[in-house]
């Protein structure tokens, strides 16, 4: 009976529901089984791969270098020098994978490589620490033919957010250009006016439109194409936005900034953009009985495949005029400085003593280039001992065209007979008026008071003695005067004893430890050598210390010559390669908004040094080999206190 009831109750169990979830369960195990195993070899081996694209390209033109290191920890990776091209870090991002408890990241490093002439090129593989085993990826070739006019490639950076799918109220209605009808994702530059002087701040705003509906990443920040304008540097998050043109919306991106042409001419002002776009591709699955529970919308959403599009977004070229700063009337203590600015300076404190140091503050504040704003000097420094002044600047929009830039210099009284600090002078170029403006403080009153340590020196019936001080001894009465030669003194030398062999000489003996020494000493050396060849860190800081020589003596080089360009261009070079060191960044992607940024007054000789050099490349400034050699003074200590 009960053998029944059991066969009863086995034939009423869903054996067949039973059996399908059963091997999915063991199919689903099995999978995650291997594709663990899988994660966890790749994560413990760690890889390194590198690519270049495109492979064939032209003098003038620039390809992409990137670099991909995976693994738990990884270093930075080390490429070696190329002659004929020149490696610029643009960026790079990292992203982190949970395997199992176990995290591993991937790290892609990307580079422009720009080429100084034709020719086929190897670029050697790139070595890298990963898991603490050094990894190499293989060699690569790029060809380059003859020059053309094309811009290069725009600095990538990190991705930044896809733009939003939907769009909520209050959205900007604008219409579409028959170039923009068509296009997925376009790009526009909008200058504040199309006429500017040469040096002369003009807002910019650069535009990145996405239709919406469409995932995208940028792959560089827009760069303006040619070599007429200088752009202030973008920031890391633009303003996102919606638009509606001509019924489509569009997530926009903004950038703010301000640009300013380097020279005379017509020139066409248009920017460059690289993303690529996530096209979504769906597949609708047909059953020929009816709607299955898999085909509901939600899941062809889930399962929908997407299809990457590289997209170089250019903005349609508008002209600009550029004109010339005029040389009649030009003041001789002009820095370059162009726009319209206010001058006020105060000191503290205004009572003192002679060699009591006074600050002495000084403000400009306006629109313009204020990076070419620089510190006025004294009219006259010959009863003052001044020093190198510092500033700070605050801007009051996004672009850094509008703002305030605030001095502070330390100057010290030398005379009690001083009573006011004379006027200081500020010249620039008014671009409203188009003339030369001088502007002068007012002079600011001062009450110095003699040192009460000084001492007032007698009266003296002799001209040029100095009065002896009370306890001196008095040298004149105990010297005499020469009167001819020396008397002759007759005397032995040291008398020895006894002769003693060598072998019983002590220094003799130790002499012998000369060569077990320098065989100990080459031991060593040999040891530290090894050391270093597998200490990446320690090469790197070993090959930094080579160039910053090289580069004072490329410095020594160009004072002999009196070549202000070349100068400028070594000092640049060592300051890099000294604070990349300290940083642990690639030295070329060190800019002087970095030194003012991370310094912060610790190297007040190389950042100005690094403007002397903006003022020589913009403001057409020369320098005498004087100034040179005191710049040269100025690095110089920098760079070793930065060492220290």
């Amino acid at each position: 009976m009960k053998r029944d009831r059991c066969l009863d109750a086995a034939r009423a169990l869903p054996w067949k529901q039973i059996l399908i979830v059963g091997t999915c369960f063991l199919f689903t195990a099995w999978a995650l089984v291997i594709f663990a195993e899988t994660a966890h070899g790749k994560s413990g081996a760690g890889e390194i791969s590198a690519t270049v694209e495109p492979r064939e390209i032209r003098v003038g033109e620039a390809a992409v270098l990137s670099v991909h290191i995976s693994g738990e920890s990884a270093g930075r990776p080390s490429i070696p020098e190329v002659d004929g091209l020149r490696l610029v870090p643009i960026g790079q991002s990292s992203q982190y994978q949970s395997n199992n408890g176990r995290v591993s990241q991937i790290v892609s490093y990307l580079f422009q490589v720009e080429p100084q002439h034709e020719g086929d090129f190897t670029l050697p593989p790139v070595t890298a620490t990963v898991n603490g085993q050094v990894r190499t990826s293989e060699p690569l070739r790029l060809s380059v033919s003859g020059s053309t006019g094309g811009g290069a490639y725009a600095k990538p950076s990190a991705n930044l957010p896809p733009p939003a799918a939907h769009a909520p109220g209050g959205r900007e209605v604008s219409r579409l250009s028959a170039s923009e009808a068509n296009q997925r994702a376009f790009l526009r530059v909008t200058p504040l006016k199309f006429q500017a002087y040469v040096g002369e701040r003009v807002p910019v705003e650069i535009q990145a439109f996405f239709r919406q509906g469409l995932q995208a990443s940028l792959n560089s920040f827009p760069m303006f194409q040619g070599e007429a304008f200088a752009c202030q540097e973008l920031s890391r998050k633009p303003e996102q936005t919606e638009q509606i043109l001509d019924g489509i919306p569009y997530t926009v991106l903004t950038w703010r900034t301000a640009m300013s042409g380097i020279k005379e001419g017509n020139y066409p002002v248009s920017a460059a953009l690289n993303a690529t776009l996530m096209v979504p591709q769906t597949s609708r699955r047909q059953h020929p009985f009816e709607r299955g529970f898999f085909d509901d919308d939600f899941f062809d959403r889930f399962f929908s495949s997407t299809r990457e599009e590289p997209v170089r977004m250019t903005s349609v070229p508008k002209e600009m005029r550029v004109l010339p700063l005029p040389t009649s009337g030009r003041p001789k203590d002009f820095s370059g400085a162009v726009g319209q600015f206010s001058l006020s300076a105060d000191a503290i404190p205004r009572d003192g003593m002679v060699g009591d140091p006074i600050t002495l503050k000084i403000t400009i504040a306006g629109t313009g280039n204020f990076d070419r704003v620089s510190c006025p000097d004294l009219a006259t420094s010959k009863d003052w001992r001044t020093y190198t002044p510092t500033d700070v600047f605050k801007p009051s929009d996004s672009a850094g065209y509008e703002g305030e830039k605030s001095f502070e210099r330390a100057i010290i009284p030398l005379s009690a007979a001083i009573d006011e600090v004379p006027p200081l002078d500020f010249s620039y170029f008014d671009t409203a008026k188009e003339t030369y403006i001088t502007l002068q403080t007012q002079p600011i009153r001062l009450r110095i008071a003699p040192d009460a340590r000084q001492v007032q020196a007698p009266a003296s019936g002799y001209p040029g003695k100095t009065p002896a001080l009370p306890g001196a001894a008095v040298a004149s009465e105990s010297r005499r005067e020469p009167g001819g030669l020396a008397p002759i003194h007759m005397g032995l030398g040291p008398v020895t004893a006894r002769l003693t062999p060598i072998f019983e000489n002590p220094w003799f003996m130790g002499a012998q430890g000369i060569p077990l020494g320098a065989l100990l000493v080459g031991l060593f050396m040999g040891r530290r050598n090894q050391q270093r060849a597998n200490n990446p860190s320690l090469l790197r800081k070993m090959e930094a210390r080579e160039r910053i020589s090289r580069s004072l003596q490329e410095m020594d080089q160009a004072i002999a010559g009196h070549n202000g360009e070349g100068f400028f261009a070594a000092c640049r070079r060592g300051a890099q390669e000294r604070l990349g060191e300290l940083w642990g960044q690639v030295p070329e992607s060190i800019t002087l908004a970095d030194v003012k940024e991370k310094l912060k007054g610790t190297g007040e000789g190389i950042r100005q040094v690094l403007e002397n050099a903006d003022a020589a490349a913009y403001a057409g400034r020369t320098f005498s080999q004087e100034e040179l050699r005191d710049f040269r003074e100025l690095v110089a200590r920098g760079l070793k206190a930065l060492e220290n």
